[in-house]
């Protein structure tokens, strides 16, 4: 009984050891690829390929027999310049990256090859066995230019139209509401009034709703005017008389001089206008 029972337990040991020896001996695999073979539309602005194998490719002897073994090719064949980089984390995963730092540009909406030897090797001396290709193609940068300008077009023209049909209707509105007419012999009957004073009155109202209006139309056309920047700019002042002939009258300090002089001015004015009301 114990004799077989050994034998069970070689036998599991054996087992185990040749599964780990099998495992040990497991060949180099390309296990995925960022971009995918035949991927389109991908980035112009960080063009390469990141690369996971399922083995470990970062030691220093598998980096210097990998340095030539990925290259990226343009559509015309021709390889580009590429930084190949090893993961010190990730010890399967290898970045090819166009180096556009030498001066070199992605093209539009064109195919690259990304090309891996046979002879790519891991840690462990296997290689990949046969050569690797991985197509991607970059997006069409002039046609999404396009869309986007299209866009902000009809984004603009949109609100643009908008705005003035608000603005048309606002208008409308209040000629509307300045057109509407009162009968003065209905409200005098209604009020109990008599009909000059509320002829008056309606005379007063739209006398006020027309004030209303200029004025409103007033501030609108100066919101850009030379008085608004004036007003928010230093050094920026209004000019009620031709500037003086001599440099020196021409200074900032004489300048400012002669506003406080219009200031003084003014304000004596308003002085005797409230004296004369008083």
């Amino acid at each position: 009984m114990k004799r077989r029972t050994l034998i069970a337990v070689f036998a599991a040991i054996m087992v185990m050891a040749s599964t780990a020896m099998c495992w040990a001996a497991s060949g180099l695999e390309l296990v995925s690829s960022y971009p995918e073979d035949g991927q389109t539309n991908t980035s112009m602005e960080n063009a390469g390929v990141k690369l996971q194998f399922n083995n470990a490719v970062n030691s220093d002897a598998a980096k210097k027999a990998n340095a030539k073994a990925i290259k990226i090719v343009d559509p015309d064949g021709k390889t580009v310049p590429t930084q190949i980089l090893f993961s010190d984390e990730e010890k399967g995963l290898v970045l090819a990256v166009v180096d556009v730092d030498n001066g070199y540009v992605v093209l539009n909406n064109s195919e690259y090859k990304c090309i891996i030897d046979a002879d790519f090797v891991d840690n462990d001396g296997n290689t990949l066995g046969e050569e690797t290709v991985i197509s991607f193609k970059t997006y069409n940068q002039k046609l999404n230019n396009m869309v986007n300008m299209l866009m902000m077009v009809v984004m603009f023209g949109g609100i643009f139209f908008f705005s003035i049909k608000q603005k048309d209707k606002e208008n409308e509105e209040e000629e509307a509401s300045a057109k509407q007419a009162v009968n003065p012999y209905k409200e005098a009957r209604r009020t109990g009034k008599s009909v000059e004073t509320v002829k008056a009155e309606i005379a007063k109202q739209e006398e006020k709703e027309a004030k209303k209006r200029a004025r409103k139309h007033k501030e609108e056309k100066q919101v850009l005017g030379f008085d608004y920047c004036a007003d928010l700019l230093n050094n920026v002042y209004h000019v009620h008389a031709p500037a003086p002939i001599s440099k020196e009258d021409r200074s900032i300090s004489a300048l400012k001089k002669m506003r406080k002089a219009e200031k003084d001015a003014a304000k004596a004015k308003d002085t005797k206008k409230k004296a004369k009301k008083k």
